[in-house]
């Protein structure tokens, strides 16, 4: 937006400052909306806003749009209900609680609610140019005569249409679906009127005219030669013109029918059949776009949304198993929640529109197919396990085979009837919306506006009801109170449940939308803004990374391209692809990943690799020149790592291994007593080592130092469903579900002797020992704490409720909300002086200035026959002051509270002496970690001896070997291990 003003009126044609290493086109974050929005900005900023203007105006703005909205759906429903029924339809647009609500509230900055303003108006010109077409009538021989004065009215809608149509694709690319929309209009239509002895043309004439206009219209904002849907390319001109196409070659097919006497009933299986052919000539000529527009429109109005999709919120299904059951709701709860009782009444009307042709005329048989039609689709609704079947067979989705189902009884309805153009347009238009909006939750804020039309079109049809008699009123004094009375309680029954009055619908009820746009307000960016500023502030600017002299204008020009050669100096940081635009916009860096799902795969394999080795092969596969290894910051906040909450995202974009989600963790559930029955309560998660060793974890939970395991056990019960297809895990039945130990060997060996339990998985208690990372540091957490989030609590809770513990005894070290982490070289220690084949440990204690909070980093090292080790050790003890943005570093605001102490064995000789190996207060320069200075580290430990003064001569016998030394197995890691893991055993029990 910011660069649309300054730029006025261009869009951004390409983004370097998302998706490193490769970068992307802006596509629909430049379009039409952003010069609308740049433009009011402008003016109420007499020409040069500040940036503080800008930003306001972009908030307002979906309430602007949203509030406009008001006026396409006023005048579509009076076209389908009269002045009377487009108001009706106009205040229900106004009163919906759900979906078109939230994206049309101040503070919504995204151009969702422009789409329904700007589809609505297209709407509006096709009907209006439909039935302009219908009184005109007009004929290729008008237009081969070229008779301007029978055709200017119809040319002159049809124009207008093909405006409208390309200025709603302008604010949304992937709208190219109201253009399919209106050639399956035009299929069913112009068959039907041949069939029924009426020329096809007058339809012809709108599609080819509109389209034409379209399509070159679409060919401006073009901005990469490819055939995307979400972005500007050929696609949308393309297709657009290929229904133009489409429409005169029917309207010819037709002509060629009639001129050589060929049975009109065979034309729309002759249509069809062309059509089918060309599908398959499109998608052997042209496979990969073929394949692209496919899955795009089976996700976008087929019920065939993939599981990677599905991980997006505003993606799932409108009905989804899952968020009916987590809001504790029905189908039909989840449905009024959104629309109260209109979808319904709505619904209702959709059915009338297409019975009412077939039955008016009183044709026993077509009265007959209208009944049939609703009885089998009643079938449908009563009886899932039919379609479910089908489908089960078919390899579909049993929603799919229904919406197929009940599209051929439209298509055989349409084909027996005579249905005015622009109503069966509306009907086409209202079935396709209705189908994107079940299938993806998002697209509820398209159908408020069908939903509120289809209410205006049954209103007017009950007003012309016999006992209300209100449809041909031409006077006050002829309505009486009696007809006025059952329109309001009509009315009344309408509006009030939800939309008015709000009622317990699931886990909550259900605002009016006055309530609900008092509550608004920003999200959990808040809790992103302060580590955001801070990387803005402290982490050298894009360009000027090491030192280099490449910084990235925010706000520049730059062209299109495949792979953008970004400058010396540039860097990446990788987050999960939610936070994405919020890393570009308030950090003003580079994310690797973007919620265009850009770069998402890469984020996956990245956030859940077991060790850095995978990490940095997922860095490296980025761009030709391994540019995806220039990435410097990693930010994970705890929802994140939270199995609660966003972790099984990226288990589904993953694919370096063939895992899934249960390879990380499996549900644990709780059984629960009510009165003589024992049911199964909700679960919480039992996490498995792969969960520990994912990167994101190792970073968020850990700090990147080592982690012991610790002797604590959960134990479970199998248990089997009713129908014997699923087992799951249950607390036992005895109520202790954790068990802890004085050391692991005997965690140990009560788990070889358990099938049924395992070492730790829960809160960050690993089954195994996690190794240190040598390459990741945390260089800032926020200020905000994770605790302040209710679903936060609500999962401690949870997870301490089924394993009988307290919420205190789960919660990490420093629990805050966004932790920042820098990917660095690392500085190289190199050590001697310990005993051969042992293990080293290096220890630093770390001051995080944010919190307030200490912790310690540990890494380990083996030595090798002569006592020397190497180490690479990620965070550094001194030097802080000699780098910072300035020179092209990191100011960190996480510092060391002391040197290294490094330690190796502990062993006893002969019966009193300690024998030690310890270096301490060793310094490591921030330049040797961040890469600013080269050299080693040289560690020598020291050997220490110290007499111990015990009563008795075999004291230490049993520790001590036939020589008279330890075996070298009890070090001092082990023993800080030991005490280590009784201290969290013991917060465990006492939490218990």
């Amino acid at each position: 937006m910011e660069y649309t003003v300054r730029n006025w009126p261009a869009t951004m044609p390409f983004d370097p400052w998302t998706e490193f290493p490769f970068g992307r086109t802006a596509g629909q974050f430049g379009t039409i909306y952003d010069q609308l929005v740049a433009t009011a900005a402008l003016v109420v900023g007499l020409g040069s806003p500040s940036s503080d203007l800008v930003a306001k105006s972009l908030l307002v703005a979906p309430a602007v749009f949203g509030a406009l909205t008001v006026i396409p759906t006023y005048l579509i429903g009076k076209r389908l209900g009269g002045r009377l029924g487009g108001l009706f339809g106009a205040v229900i647009l106004m009163l919906l609680p759900g979906t078109f609500l939230q994206r049309g509230l101040v503070g919504f900055a995204d151009h969702n609610i422009v789409e329904p303003f700007f589809m609505g108006f297209a709407v509006l010109a096709i009907m209006i140019a439909l039935t302009v077409a219908d009184r005109e009538k007009p004929v290729w021989e008008l237009v081969a005569a070229r008779d301007l004065d029978a055709l200017r009215e119809p040319l002159k809608w049809s124009v207008l249409a093909g405006v409208a149509t390309a200025i709603y694709m302008w604010s949304w690319p992937p709208g190219i679906l109201l253009v399919g929309i209106f050639g399956l209009f035009l299929v069913l239509k112009m068959a039907s009127d041949y069939v029924r002895g009426r020329s096809p043309e007058h339809t012809a004439f709108v599609g080819a005219i509109s389209m034409t206009v379209t399509g070159l219209l679409m060919f401006i904002p073009i901005e990469e030669p490819g055939f995307g849907v979400t972005d500007f390319g050929f696609l949308q001109p393309l297709f657009s013109l290929g229904v133009a196409l489409g429409a005169v070659f029917l309207a010819a097919l037709a002509r060629w029918w009639e001129s050589n006497d060929v049975d009109e009933r065979y034309y729309p299986a002759v249509v069809g059949g062309t059509m089918l052919v060309g599908i398959v000539l499109f998608s052997l000529v042209l496979p990969s776009v073929f394949d692209s527009i496919a899955r795009n429109f089976l996700r976008t109005v087929g019920f065939s949304a993939g599981a990677a999709t599905r991980t997006i919120s505003e993606a799932q299904p409108f009905l989804a198993a899952n968020v009916l059951q987590s809001n504790g709701q029905t189908a039909v709860g989840r449905i009024m929640s959104e629309y109260g009782f209109t979808f319904f009444t709505g619904a209702l009307a959709a059915v009338w529109l297409v019975a009412k042709p077939l039955v008016k005329g009183g044709n026993s048989r077509k009265i007959g197919y209208a009944v049939g039609s609703l009885a089998l689709i009643g079938v449908l609704f009563l009886i899932p396990a039919l379609p479910a079947g089908i489908g089960s067979a078919l390899g579909v989705e049993p929603s799919l085979v229904s919406l197929t189902i009940v599209t051929a009884l439209i298509v055989g309805a349409v084909m027996q009837a005579d249905y005015e153009s622009e109503r069966l347009f509306v009907l086409v238009w209202a079935a396709i919306i209705t189908s994107a909006a079940f299938t993806q939750v998002r697209f509820n804020y398209y159908l408020a506006v069908v939903v509120a039309v289809m209410n205006a079109y049954l209103l007017r049809e009950a007003l012309g009801i016999d006992f209300v008699g209100l449809a041909n009123v031409e006077r006050f004094d002829d309505i009486s109170y009696g007809q006025v009375a059952a329109v309001v309680i009509a009315v009344l029954l309408i509006l009030t449940p939800v939309l008015i009055i709000p009622i317990q619908l699931g886990n909550g009820g259900v605002s009016q939308t006055a309530m609900q746009a008092s509550q608004t307000g920003p999200g959990t960016v808040t809790q992103w803004d302060g580590s955001l500023t801070w990387m803005q502030n402290n982490t050298p600017a894009e360009g000027e990374f090491g030192g280099e002299s490449n910084r990235m204008e925010y706000y520049g020009t730059y062209e299109y391209t495949d792979d953008f050669d970004y400058p010396d100096g540039a860097y990446g940081v990788m987050s999960w692809w939610d936070y994405g635009h919020w890393i570009t916009v308030l950090g003003e860096r580079i994310p690797n990943a973007n919620p265009f799902q850009g770069g998402a795969t890469e984020a996956a394999n990245y956030l859940l690799a077991e060790d850095e080795q995978q990490a940095e092969s997922v860095l490296t596969s980025m761009g030709d020149d391994g540019e995806g290894d220039q990435t410097r910051y990693v930010m994970v906040d705890w929802q994140m790592a939270s199995t609660d909450a966003k972790f099984s995202a990226p288990t589904v974009f993953y694919d370096e291994s063939n895992i899934s989600r249960s390879d990380f963790y499996n549900p644990m559930f709780r059984l629960q007593e009510q009165g003589e029955q024992t049911t199964v309560a909700a679960a919480s998660s039992l996490k498995d080592q792969r969960y520990y060793e994912s990167l994101m974890v190792r970073l968020y939970a850990y700090h990147g130092s080592a982690r012991e395991a610790s002797p604590i056990v959960v134990d479970w019960e199998e248990r089997t469903s009713a129908d014997g297809s699923t087992t799951f895990r249950v607390t036992p039945s005895d109520g202790q579900a954790v068990r802890t130990f004085d050391n692991m060997s005997a965690a140990e060996e009560y788990v070889a002797n358990d099938p049924t339990s395992q070492i730790g998985g829960i809160g960050t208690f690993p089954e195994e020992r996690v190794s240190a990372l040598e390459h990741y540091r945390l260089v800032k957490s926020s200020n905000s704490s994770a605790l302040r989030s209710g679903s936060y609590q609500r999962s401690l809770i949870s997870e301490g409720n089924t394993y009988g513990l307290q919420p205190q005894a789960l919660v990490p070290n420093n629990p805050a909300w966004v932790k920042t982490f820098e990917r660095v070289p690392g500085a190289t220690v190199d050590g001697s002086g310990a005993p051969a084949n042992t293990t080293v440990t290096a220890r630093v204690q770390m001051r995080d200035l944010t919190t307030g909070t200490n912790f310690t980093y540990t890494q380990q090292a083996q030595t090798d026959a002569d006592g020397e080790f190497t180490m690479t050790l990620p965070y550094s003890t001194t030097g802080y002051d000699e780098y910072g943005p300035d020179n092209g570093y990191t100011n960190v605001s996480v510092r060391a509270a002391g040197g290294y102490a490094f330690t190796g064995p502990t062993s006893v000789t002969g019966n009193s002496t300690i024998v030690s190996y310890q270096a301490e207060n060793v310094a490591v320069d921030e330049g040797l970690v961040n890469g600013a200075e080269d050299g080693t580290v040289q560690v020598t430990l020291e050997r220490n001896e110290q007499e111990l003064d015990l009563p008795g001569d075999s004291s230490s016998e049993d520790s001590s070997s036939e020589d008279g030394t330890s075996d070298g197995s009890q070090t001092n890691e082990s023993a800080s291990t030991s005490t280590s893991a009784s201290v969290d055993a013991s917060a465990v029990s006492a939490a218990a």
